[in-house]
């Protein structure tokens, strides 16, 4: 390869002054010969043509002068064309120069195989270059492309880049490969971290909070609410978070890269499904809701009431869910206050979700209940008689175990005072008591006695904050001191049996909490714990023999079934499972 660049030598650019003088000397002598030859043919013209031809030939004349004119002025400036833009280029025109694979020059070469042959009489000749002919102005440029640089003697690096420079091509060994990766950014890292929501603060506080930036929190919950409403969060909720952190170096540029970016969020708002989202290639968001699979299993537990059902039941390994279900089936019938005795006993058989480790994680049903009171069993199956899910609760001769009315509507509460003539405790004399108070901690749930629409729900004089419910057949209920409603709750609502409507307090005129629950029938008071009231539904026909059907199906599974403190006990005891999964 060869230099491309246009050689322009010092003589031939020539001295910039003496090249102005002599263009002035030849403007001067083309003017004066201008003017010599213009009046000799004037004069000319005039005697041999006359005035008329005289104008014709000076003209003729005047453009052939001009024509000379021009011929020696491209005379004059041929010799220096191009060498204007010659000398502007040349220092800048880019010497090209061969090297050979091994880093070494072909002149370098040669000389290093000379001094390699011990035989050469006289290495030193080797290492003149041949003799080259350089007549021909191509060899002479070959010449000079292959001529020693000044650069050389000096030491100083070249002035010209060369493709073949040697370390563009330099093996890639692993030393090369961690010195480039070490001069590249780090790679953002995972970190992993869960948060838990505190009692009044949102979503949006606890991921800005955690480093999040608010943009990539807003649109994160908007992902999530398709299949999980923020407002349902709880305080206490954990919720898990995955975040990418950058480097110092990105978070501290200017390219204004957070330090750390939201990956993924998580959480769990029951033990049942679980909502995740999670950042896309894109950085927008996706949300998803996973069902968790359980298989469904039966558990059995019986035993001896010796202090009470809640106590006892715990100890045979009933869940306190189970047993406050249980309350409640026998509320209608049974006064767990005043008829329940030691030595009674109780038997139930319910549901019970498992993991794939064969671990409870989550109560059923209640199918079965027996609760001996007083030598007497009350035997009850949870049956669904048209298969809509209306089920309820009946007894061996298919009657079910609602009433119209609920004897008590609190779990687990004690009467402190009956319905009848009493001294008042705050008054000090004797005042008709016109209903039975059931003394409960402050916050206790209170439960609409049976279905009907809120008559009245506010504070009403003495009794403090008042309940009252208007029934079928002319019956009304009232319930009094309430710390509080609950939610929905207000004049002309409609509430079923057994809902929550409010909770027991100590407003009014109260000594301590406790509820004060009455009973009208017609517009006159009557006593809650006496009153006769109608009974629910009985089955017959296709239903009745249908209900018969799932008690027997019910007692063979019950034999089969494990006692609810095996399994308590036992990691590894194995319930009895269906085949169906949710």
């Amino acid at each position: 390869m060869y230099d491309t660049g246009t050689q322009v030598n010092d003589d031939q650019r020539g001295d910039g002054a003496q090249d102005a003088r002599a263009a002035e000397n030849f403007w001067q002598r083309t003017r004066r010969n201008a003017q010599f030859s213009f009046k000799l043919y004037s004069s000319a013209s005039r005697l041999a043509l006359g005035h008329a031809r005289w104008i014709a030939a000076s003209a003729i004349l005047g453009t052939a002068s001009l024509g000379l004119v021009g011929l020696g002025v491209a005379s004059l400036v041929a010799p220096y064309d191009g060498v204007a833009a010659a000398s502007l280029t040349a220092d800048r025109a880019p010497n090209v120069i061969a090297w050979n694979v091994d880093g070494t020059r072909p002149a370098d070469a040669a000389r290093l195989a000379a001094l390699a042959q011990p035989n050469l009489p006289d290495a030193a000749q080797t290492l003149q270059p041949p003799e080259e002919d350089t007549t021909s102005p191509a060899l002479a440029l070959v010449a000079d492309a292959h001529a020693e640089p000044a650069f050389e003697s000096t030491g100083a690096l070249p002035g010209t880049a060369s493709i073949a420079d040697p370390g563009l091509f330099a093996p890639l060994t692993e030393e090369r490969l961690e010195a480039e990766a070490a001069k590249l950014p780090a790679a953002p890292k995972p970190f992993e971290t869960s948060v838990k929501l505190a009692s009044g603060e949102t979503l949006m506080e606890v991921l800005q909070d955690a480093g999040v930036d608010r943009i990539d929190a807003y649109h994160a919950i908007a992902a999530m609410t398709s299949y999980y409403s923020p407002r349902k969060l709880r305080a206490g909720q954990e919720i898990s978070l995955t975040l990418m952190e950058q480097p110092d170096a990105l978070a501290d540029g200017e390219s204004g890269t957070p330090a750390k970016y939201l990956a993924a969020l998580s959480l769990e708002p029951d033990i049942e499904r679980a909502i995740e989202v999670t950042r896309n290639d894109d950085g927008s968001f996706g949300g998803r809701e996973i069902m968790h699979a359980f298989t469904e299993g039966f558990v059995r537990a019986s035993g001896t009431i010796d202090n009470s059902l809640f106590l006892d039941g715990e100890r045979a390994g009933i869940p306190a869910q189970i047993i406050v279900e249980m309350i409640r089936m026998y509320s209608y019938s049974v006064d767990f206050q005043r008829e329940i005795q030691p030595g009674d006993k109780f038997d139930v058989y319910f549901s019970r979700k498992f993991d794939e480790h064969e671990r409870p994680v989550k109560e059923g049903d209640v199918l079965y209940a027996s609760l001996t009171v007083g030598g007497k069993a009350h035997k009850l199956w949870r049956f669904d008689p048209n298969g809509d899910g209306q089920w309820d609760y009946f007894d061996q001769n298919g009657q079910s175990m609602k009433k119209f009315l609920m004897k008590t509507p609190i779990d687990g509460a004690r009467v402190s005072s009956t319905y009848g003539r009493r001294k008042h405790p705050i008054l000090g004399y004797s005042k008709m008591h016109a209903g039975v108070d059931f003394a409960a901690p402050r916050g206790t749930p209170v439960y609409a006695a049976g279905d009907g629409t809120i008559a009245r729900a506010n504070r009403f004089g003495s009794f403090g904050n008042y309940v009252a419910i208007r029934h079928a057949n002319g019956y009304e209920t009232a319930y009094a001191h309430l710390n509080g409603f609950a939610r929905g709750i207000r004049a002309g609502s409609r509430v079923r049996q057994g809902q929550v409507i409010a909770y027991v307090g100590t407003t009014g005129r109260s000594t301590g909490p406790h509820l004060h629950y009455e009973v009208h029938v017609g517009g006159k008071k009557m006593n809650p714990l006496a009153l006769k009231v109608p009974t629910g539904r009985k089955l017959d026909g296709k239903q009745l023999a249908a209900f018969e059907t799932m008690r027997s199906t019910t007692s063979i599974q019950m034999a089969e079934a494990p006692l609810a403190t095996q399994v308590a006990q036992t990691a590894t005891a194995g319930p009895t499972k269906t085949s169906s999964a949710n």
